[in-house]
């Protein structure tokens, strides 16, 4: 018995039994909402505070820091100012001489001025120092300088101005008035120093801040039978200190 062969499908045949798989769709896409412009300020607004608001305290964390390890630094070197004393003055020449453009001062002076570190870690930087000895009347009497020095904790020092003057006096009768009162001994003198002082702890230097000083006010007799006064600080040119 012959076996019979299969009909072959034609093309397009579709089997019934066999479900129809339909492609999937893909989801759609999302609603896009469409915010205020308000919205989108407000969020950059609270974006920009929260910013700032961080800057803010890391900015107090450290000032507090530095204002800390500043105070514990201050107690413990407890720094302290210099003191000055006008120590000796003593003329070598004074002569007032009269001529065409007026009276005229030719002086010679050595002024020492008493230097006094009282700190007991910290010393004293000193630039280039310069003194003025002053008359009455503002008469320039001298004027000498020196070089920069260092000046060690708990130390005294006494530094040597070589004065010079050639000055005319200007003013009525200052001549006789600066002569008399040079040979009474009863001329009154004072002497201003100009400055630059920085602190130092070992090897380490601070940056010099200006110093005025204003030593005296005091007769030459006072001066010669010891008197020491004590000298005004004037630190920036403008904050003094007595």
């Amino acid at each position: 018995m012959s076996q019979v062969k299969p009909l072959k499908k034609p093309p397009g045949f579709r089997d019934p039994t066999i479900p129809i798989q339909r492609p999937l769709h893909p989801p759609p896409p999302p609603r896009k909402i469409n915010l205020p412009p308000s919205f989108y300020q407000e969020k950059k607004r609270r974006t920009c505070c929260f910013s700032c608001c961080c800057c803010c305290f890391v900015f107090l964390i450290l000032l507090l820091f530095l204002v800390a390890a500043g105070g514990a630094l201050y107690l413990w070197f407890n720094p302290k100012l210099p003191v000055f004393h006008l120590r000796s003055l003593e003329f070598t020449k004074f002569n007032v001489t009269e001529n065409q453009d007026g009276p005229k001062l030719n002086a010679q002076s050595n002024v020492g001025v008493e230097l006094k570190n009282p700190n007991r870690e910290l010393k004293f930087v000193y630039g280039e120092t310069k003194v003025e000895l002053k008359g009455e009347n503002d008469v320039n009497m001298g004027e000498g300088k020196v070089s920069g020095f260092v000046q060690e904790k708990k130390s005294v020092k006494v530094v040597k101005f070589v004065m010079k003057s050639n000055e005319i006096l200007y003013g009525d009768n200052i001549g006789k008035v600066i002569r008399s009162g040079f040979k009474s001994k009863n001329l009154r003198v004072s002497a201003d120093v100009s400055t630059a002082i920085g602190i130092g702890y070992n090897e380490w230097k601070s940056w010099k801040i200006g110093v005025r000083v204003s030593c005296g006010g005091l007769r030459l007799k006072q001066i010669e039978n010891g008197a020491t006064p004590k000298c005004g600080i004037t630190l920036f040119n403008w904050f003094h200190l007595n």
